[in-house]
């Protein structure tokens, strides 16, 4: 099944594609806000639909595919650290969920006596 005309058509869709409009460039202008989203520990399905939402269609892997060219992790933890609540100054308070952290002693040897055995195959 032969198309005569099949072969002008593929050539002057390849002829009349245009590049640039099918980059991820969309997404440039909401770099800060993808930014944010990110840091909040928003997916990039959430992200897509918020987008999608606001009239901005866009698909979860192009927004994935901007926020790892865009962004590095150690920007998005930066503006993580930024948005965490500052604690109460009170004496002895740690920031909300978490636990204070102690200092392991190492534990005092009788002198000469060896560690434990570690378990092996080579015996």
């Amino acid at each position: 099944m032969e198309h005569p005309d099949l072969h002008a058509r593929l050539l002057a869709d390849a002829q009349g594609y245009d590049p640039a409009q099918h980059t991820r460039g969309l997404l440039a202008p909401f770099r800060d806000v993808l930014l944010l989203q990110r840091a909040k520990f928003m997916s990039y399905e959430q992200i897509a639909a918020t987008l999608t939402r606001h009239g901005l269609k866009v698909s979860p892997a192009a927004v994935g595919c901007f926020c790892r060219r865009t962004f590095t992790k150690a920007e998005i933890e930066s503006l993580r650290q930024k948005q965490e609540p500052k604690p109460a100054a009170a004496a002895g308070a740690t920031p909300a969920g978490r636990t204070p952290v102690r200092a392991v002693m190492p534990v005092p040897r009788e002198p000469g006596r060896r560690g434990p055995k570690i378990a092996r195959d080579d015996f």
